[in-house]
């Protein structure tokens, strides 16, 4: 699965899928960070030791406005669909 963590202007931040669910919000993006690195770890060991891991969340800063908000989904999006599974 693929993920990327939305940072608020209230510095607060979300974990979502690429395809915008929202996962759970978290005061900060170490925090949301923690938490998916700790998910990831755990699937890790009910999984087979060939699965490879999930790439690292996105970061996505806030910005001012929607649409500029917009764009950036909609790259990040683009990006993780470009990539080889």
């Amino acid at each position: 699965m693929y993920c990327y963590i939305q940072e608020w202007p209230n510095k607060t931040a979300t974990l979502m899928t690429i395809d915008g669910v929202v996962l759970c919000t978290f005061n900060n993006t170490d925090e949301a960070q923690q938490v998916w690195k700790t998910w990831c770890q755990q699937q890790k060991t009910l999984m087979q030791p060939s699965v490879q891991s999930d790439p690292q969340p996105e970061i996505i800063p806030c910005s001012k406005t929607f649409s500029r908000w917009l764009g950036q989904v909609l790259a990040t999006c683009t990006k993780a669909i470009k990539q080889p599974s």
